[in-house]
């Protein structure tokens, strides 16, 4: 009996090795990896047949067919280098070498095949098994080197992959232990081990579960045939238990000839009569659908359409008229008793809070209903439900539940793409919102370029003036060119040149100039000198700008006092201007680096908006805050390498 299910087992390795090699051969051009790991369900079929030939006693194919071990780990092998290519330490050009690793494992096999590795006798309850000798331990040394490289690649690729890939690499793993416990009992007789290999008998779970390690996240549709595979292995172990206990009760009374069945017949009848089950399954199904719902028959290529078509939808006007075409194509014919066909359904599509998307034009404008409506809401997930079907007939209520099925599917995908429009039609608003401001950029800079000229006209002319009217006119064409200046600063690009400086000699140059032209007192606080890589020019009009708007309010208050900090630290440079001027009102606060946005009488508004680009080039931050003691401070952080550049 034991010889049996070993037989039983080894054939039905061989069987499922040949047919999923078969299968993958068919898949390569979705995954070229595929071709390799086709060969190695062949390799494993070819050992499975040594063990076969062995036990009907042919020793010599037996001997041939099994010292070709090293062939299994060298397919597999040549797999994970296909699969893990570009993810592991292996050169590409080293991938022509790859025909060597066939090389090398025929050569063993030969020189195996030659030698005295391994003999047939009895062992066990075999009457044929078996048996490593000398040169045989060489060739399971080699299969197993080259097992644990295969493995070890696994682990790079690992390291290396994310997401699927990286599953099917942990499940590769868990296979492989579960193969190597396996094939542990392979060796037995060769230890002089006298216990039957009861692990082989598992032989056949361990192709098939290194093949779906690796196609289970590539080709979707295996998870189906190996969920049914799963529901009718099931019933079949609970079929053979239920007629195990059947027999244990029934049998001693009034059918012992039963009971004298061998379990293995009983195995092959269920499995039979399960595969008949199997088979008679569709052909059952479609007759029942066709005698309960007559004139409503939908195989699955017109599920299909109907999906295609439904996920075509361009918007929930469309996706609704979609649903209303596909029942009026395809709904059983019905007439009322005037002979006229009922009316045509309708379709309502809501969002989570209840707000209508669409609404047929069938549905009657006042009740809002119609005999039969399809109500598709989102709840999270997107569901369709049936609502008025009651005094549908049967067929077309059925086919409405295919359909309904079908169309959470396609909201779902309608979702996604409007969502994705409206990103796409944002940031092309965006991008002609940006090309729209560079152009006006340039333009600004033209006008104020073109100011100049009128304006130094209006100065000159002014000399002939008097005194008094002569000062209000240069006044006010100073101020004229200081928002030209400002524009032109704004406008342009910000380029630029940084060389070793020390920020505070620049820094003591400003304070010179600002304190001479408003008369005020500036003090700074900073190590004697500060070096860093910064544009000389730009870093001055930074501090000219922060130290004359500071100037600006606190020399018109007494005690007016202004402080400027500098230090380093972690790599950047920090600059702090505080002054004791009136605070700056809450509501400017939000868009206080916006252009435009000044507190300042006579000032442009341009002047933080520049000093933020010009910080924004250097890749620093500025803040403004009112905590740190005084009432303004503006703090600057700039790191202290920077390349020349262009922005």
């Amino acid at each position: 009996m034991l010889i049996s299910f070993f037989s039983a087992s080894l054939w039905i390795t061989i069987l499922s090795a040949t047919i999923t090699a078969a299968w993958l051969w068919l898949k390569r051009k979705e995954e070229p990896a595929l071709i390799a790991l086709a060969a190695f369900c062949l390799s494993m079929a070819i050992w499975c047949f040594g063990h076969i030939a062995a036990l009907e006693g042919y020793p010599k194919i037996a001997r041939s067919l099994l010292l070709a071990n090293p062939l299994l780990p060298t397919t597999f092998l040549h797999f994970v280098l296909l699969w893990l290519r570009g993810s592991i330490p292996i050169a590409e050009k080293s991938y022509r070498f790859t025909p060597l690793l066939y090389l090398f494992a025929i050569a063993i096999t030969l020189l195996s095949i030659w030698g005295e590795s391994g003999h047939i006798e009895a062992w066990n309850v075999f009457p044929h098994f078996f048996h490593i000798d000398s040169i045989g331990w060489l060739n399971l040394l080699y299969a197993v080197g080259v097992g644990i490289a295969a493995h070890i690649l696994l682990l790079y690729g690992y390291r290396n992959n994310l997401g699927n890939k990286r599953r099917s690499i942990i499940a590769m793993f868990a296979v492989g232990a579960w193969g190597f416990s396996l094939a542990t009992s392979f060796i037995l007789p060769s230890l002089e081990i006298d216990f039957f290999p009861y692990p082989m008998l598992a032989l056949p779970s361990y192709v098939v579960l290194v093949v779906y390690a690796v196609v289970r996240y590539r080709l979707v549709e295996v998870n189906r045939w190996v969920s049914q595979a799963i529901q009718w292995l099931a019933i079949l172990i609970v079929s053979m238990l239920l007629m195990s206990l059947l027999l244990a009760f029934i049998a001693p009374v009034a059918m012992t000839e039963l009971a004298t069945v061998p379990t293995l017949q009983l195995f092959i009848y269920s499995s039979i009569l399960l595969l008949l089950a199997w088979l008679l399954y569709g052909p059952a199904k479609q007759f029942s659908d066709r005698l309960i719902y007559p004139g409503a028959s939908i195989d699955e290529v017109t599920l299909n359409q109907w999906l295609h078509q439904l996920n075509k939808a361009t918007s929930w006007q469309t996706l609704a008229h979609t649903i209303e075409n596909i029942w009026q194509q395809h709904a059983p014919l019905t007439k009322h008793r005037d002979g006229k066909r009922q009316e045509n359904i309708g379709v309502r599509i809501l969002n989570a809070t209840g707000d209508i998307y669409v609404e047929s034009d069938a549905i009657e404008p006042r009740t809002k209903n119609t005999t039969a409506l399809f109500v598709c809401i989102k709840r999270g997930d997107w569901d369709c439900q049936l609502s008025g079907w009651d005094d549908i007939p049967p067929a077309q209520q059925h086919m409405a539940e295919l359909l309904a099925a079908l169309i959470p599917n396609a909201c779902t995908s309608l979702e996604r793409s409007i969502q994705l429009a409206k990103i796409e039609a944002r940031a092309e608003r965006e991008r002609i919102e940006q090309q729209h401001l560079v152009e006006l950029g340039s333009l600004t800079a033209a006008i104020a370029h073109e100011l100049r000229n009128p304006l130094n006209i209006i100065n000159m002319a002014s000399a002939q003036c008097d005194e008094k009217i002569k000062n209000h006119i240069r006044n006010q064409v100073a101020r004229a060119e200081l928002m030209i200046r400002d524009t032109l600063s704004y406008a342009g690009n910000i380029e630029l040149k940084t060389s070793q400086q020390n920020l505070v000699s620049i820094a003591q140059q400003v304070i010179q100039q600002i304190s001479s032209l408003f008369s005020v007192s500036i003090d700074l606080t900073s190590e004697p000198e500060l070096m860093g890589q910064y544009d000389s020019e730009r870093i001055q009009q930074i501090l000219i700008n922060l130290l004359e708007n500071a100037a600006a309010f606190t020399s018109t208050i007494t005690n007016g006092k202004i402080e400027l900090q500098l230090s380093q630290h972690k790599g950047n440079t920090l600059i702090q201007v505080n002054n004791n001027g009136p605070e700056v009102p809450p509501e400017m606060l939000p868009n206080l680096f916006e252009p435009f946005i000044t507190q300042r009488s006579g000032g442009s508004g341009l002047g933080l908006s520049i000093v933020r680009r010009i910080i924004d080039a250097h890749h620093g931050t500025i803040n403004h805050s009112n905590q740190l003691g005084w009432p303004v401070s503006f703090v600057i952080s700039l790191p202290l390498t920077l390349k020349s550049q262009n922005n």
